[in-house]
């Protein structure tokens, strides 16, 4: 049996025990993920970190050990910036430090009464939204998670740069686009948003209350020497582009030495015909020649067409992030307590 308890600062260093273990296991299997985290002390750092901006619960067995825990905070992106592209308006998000359970325990049972509190708090918010990130190597921590009504949204994935061993067409041009091409970088990636917005990934496109805010930072990037967007020509015609970045999401998941791949889309009409393998062939030669040593992503489960792409272009899934909306009537119809 185990308790439930508001997280303290006086649970932070078994909580980032309880995270290098798991990481030490991910790594065991994927061994791309940084060494770092398998430290204790640099685990508790995540977790303190988190403390500082989450809501938090803990378990406790009847000996008094902390055996598991979970953080959430609510995340309200600004309607008009390039993050309302892709995040819901409203969620309690679960990021992967900010939750680990021992490996003796029952997974299901001790996420089930974590997450049944932190939900209780979120409702009285109206929160009907959440997500949790998660890590992929260890099953029974998805099942815990599936077993309460979430599924998969997204995948985070890594590689390393070795070029891609496959034929690649020799009719595509690549270039690094100009910080006077901003227009051509913008249209090029909209077209990542529009597909996003068809079936079955029913992304809503915001481009008009976004557009503005994303011209800028497309603008920004393009004059900063370690962000590339790399654009496919072919025929005398732009058909593709690839955004290259330093590392970026969850620091468990950021290999060492790791670039981040963006904004990435292909015309309509040349999908399919090997453009955008070129592009990321480019990507990583781009990447190589500056001293990275590693490249990571994600991707959208719904969207068939880039699951199977980077899948076969050699990236790994590690951490998936899943999600569960609960019926918004659940706000107005609880029984009396």
């Amino acid at each position: 049996m185990s308790v439930v308890v508001t997280m303290t600062e006086a649970h932070v260093a078994d909580a980032g025990a309880l995270v290098a273990a798991r990481h030490a296991r991910e790594r065991e299997r994927f061994l791309l993920l940084p060494g770092a985290y398998e430290d204790s002390e640099r685990a508790a750092e995540l977790v303190q970190g988190m403390l500082s901006f989450c809501d938090g619960v803990a378990a406790i067995d009847e000996r008094g050990d902390l055996i598991g825990f979970l953080m959430s905070f609510e995340s309200v992106p600004d309607p008009t910036s390039p993050i309302a592209r892709y995040a819901p308006q409203r969620a309690a998000m679960h990021l992967v430090p900010g939750h680990a359970v021992a490996q003796h325990v029952d997974a299901g049972r001790v996420y089930a009464g974590l997450f049944g509190e932190l939900a209780e708090r979120a409702l009285e918010r109206g929160v009907i939204d959440f997500i949790v990130h998660i890590p992929i190597g260890d099953p029974a921590i998805e099942a815990a998670w599936a077993a309460m009504g979430f599924g998969r949204v997204n995948l985070v994935a890594v590689r390393d740069l070795a070029p891609i061993d496959r034929p690649l067409p020799v009719d595509v041009q690549i270039r690094v686009a100009a910080p006077d091409e901003l227009d051509v970088v913008q249209q090029l990636v909209d077209e990542e948003a529009l597909f996003h917005a068809a079936s079955p990934m029913f992304v809503p496109y915001v481009r008009q209350q976004t557009a503005e805010a994303v011209r800028a930072e497309l603008a920004s990037a393009l004059v900063r020497d370690d962000h590339a967007f790399l654009i496919a020509r072919r025929d005398d015609t732009d058909i593709g582009i690839i955004s290259i970045q330093p590392g970026l999401g969850s620091p468990l998941y950021i290999p060492d030495d790791a670039v981040y791949i963006a904004a990435t889309a292909v015309l309509p009409g040349v999908r399919g015909s090997g453009v955008g393998a070129v592009l990321v062939d480019a990507a990583f030669a781009w990447s190589r020649d500056r001293g990275y040593r590693a490249a990571c992503l994600h991707f959208a489960t719904a969207n068939a067409t880039s699951s199977s792409f980077w899948t076969g272009v050699g990236f790994t899934p590690v951490m998936a992030h899943l999600r569960r909306r609960l019926d918004e009537r659940i706000l107005t119809n609880r029984p009396p307590v």
